[in-house]
């Protein structure tokens, strides 16, 4: 069994990385994934990139990009509120990870290869609450099952 001390800093660690994790996939290229290759730009109109992604681009741009945005703050959403209780609340979570994205997307209008899009901030702060949301359904289950670490 693990100590109640050893878990708290399992879960702030896990906190930890999935920021750094964030600001490294919001900052740094990615070959792969296609982004920060090219140069960016700025968008303000709500959903608009989200439509362009679905209609003008391919499948895999679509899903890397908005899914991406989503499942890149889903660990925050589920690992705050375990870390800090001020956090137990979903606007606090939610709030949490909308200004954090507005933020990176504030970093982002400065960086040439970077787009600073008003979309990112909408599916980083859906992926906060689908977070919380998921923290929430652990909380549940685990009256009706044993979690041990």
């Amino acid at each position: 069994m693990v100590k109640i001390n050893e878990k708290k800093r399992l879960i702030n660690g896990m906190l930890l990385v999935s920021v750094c994790f964030i600001f490294y996939m919001t900052m740094f290229p990615n070959r792969y994934l296609g982004i920060g290759i090219e140069e960016g730009g700025h968008n303000f109109i709500p959903f608009l990139m989200i439509k362009e992604m679905f209609v003008e681009r391919s499948f895999f741009t679509f899903v890397v990009n908005n899914i991406g945005n989503i499942a890149l703050f889903m660990p925050l959403g589920f690992f705050l509120p375990m870390a800090i209780p001020k956090f137990r609340h979903v606007i606090l979570t939610t709030v949490a990870g909308c200004c954090l994205s507005a933020v990176i997307e504030s970093i982002q209008w400065f960086m040439k290869y970077r787009w600073s899009d008003v979309d990112d901030i909408i599916l980083n702060t859906i992926g906060a609450l689908a977070g919380f949301g998921i923290y929430k359904a652990v909380l549940k289950a685990k009256g009706h099952i044993s979690i041990s670490l």
